[in-house]
């Protein structure tokens, strides 16, 4: 069962990383797009995040599921939002 200050702690991490992959986003969106290799890696950090917490939700308790599972719709829609662009 995963311990409330790990759970807490990797909720932490899901927001700053949707918060840079935001940044990221954004600078793509620009009349000059942002770096594809920095887009390319926001990519790919969105997916281990995705897989992290898929893991986390199997070991989480059932009080935790709800905050965990709302974290991964987040991160699903931001990997939506890069695909969608490419």
């Amino acid at each position: 069962m995963a311990e409330r200050t790990q759970v807490a702690q990797f909720l932490e991490e899901v927001e700053m990383t949707l918060l840079g992959a935001q940044k990221v986003f954004d600078d793509s969106q620009r009349v000059e797009a942002g770096d594809p290799e920095e887009y390319t890696h926001m990519q790919m950090q969105l997916q281990e995040m995705d897989q992290e917490l898929e893991t986390l939700l199997r070991a989480a308790a059932p009080e935790q599921r709800d905050e965990l599972y709302r974290a991964q719709l987040q991160v699903r829609q931001m990997q939506n939002h890069y695909i969608i662009k490419r």
